[in-house]
């Protein structure tokens, strides 16, 4: 069977790889995380392993992963399966800070609040700007040194909102058979392909949120949970 996910040899591209952290307790029991470090739960730690071992056929050159505990778990599956990538850890790839509702179950937030809780705790502009320092230093540091295949390790509302930035507000590309309706808050261990053009600085969004390494096709249903 075909590989969607492939690794990038042309020197004019950056390929920048994002992927979501694997499922822990509070994923599954649909509790709002936000900035809590909740460690991934033992389906989550088989999906990182599998994400791992789909990652081995492609040389990695730089990982960068939220210091959130379930992204440093999730990106050691993927190092450990490497040829000594740099790696680094930050607070800018964190999830949302939720604020008052971090820690509650989604329907008690939805049941005291409504969807207003989504405006509680960092604002979106907020989460662009520190994510956008990371995925800016990135590409300028494989820029220098030459890397061609680059992965990023975060949230699922980071995902979707960042990824929906740089459709919407970078004007980067899709491509064939992507659509901006897709571009939503992915499974977890899901791989998301964007490529930049070492000369131009133009984006495209590749791929969003495929899972092939799980056997399957899965998608988040509640795309209120974070």
């Amino acid at each position: 069977m075909t590989r969607e996910i492939v690794g990038n040899s042309d020197s004019g591209k950056i390929r920048i790889f994002v992927v979501r952290h694997g499922k822990t307790d509070w994923n599954a029991k649909k509790i709002l995380q936000g900035h809590i470090n909740i460690d991934m739960n033992d389906e989550g730690k088989d999906q990182a392993r599998k994400l791992g071992e789909h990652f081995k056929e492609i040389q990695l050159d730089n990982v960068v992963s939220s210091d959130l505990s379930r992204c440093v778990e999730t990106a050691k599956f993927i190092v450990d399966e490497q040829k000594g990538p740099e790696y680094q850890e930050t607070t800018h790839l964190r999830e949302r800070n939720m604020g008052k509702v971090q820690g509650m179950p989604l329907d008690q937030a939805l049941a005291e609040y409504g969807e207003d809780f989504r405006n509680f705790g960092e604002k979106s502009d907020a989460l662009i700007l520190r994510v956008s320092e990371v995925w800016n230093g990135a590409i300028k540091n494989a820029k220098v040194k030459g890397h061609k295949n680059v992965l990023l390790c975060t949230h699922g509302g980071v995902i979707r909102a960042f990824i929906n930035h740089l459709h919407d507000g970078l004007q980067y590309g899709l491509g064939n058979g992507l659509y901006r309706e897709d571009l939503r808050v992915p499974y977890n261990t899901s791989i998301s392909v964007i490529d930049i053009d070492v000369a131009s600085g133009q984006g495209t969004i590749q791929k969003f949120g495929v899972t092939e390494h799980l056997g399957g096709d899965f998608r988040v249903t509640n795309q209120l949970l974070r």
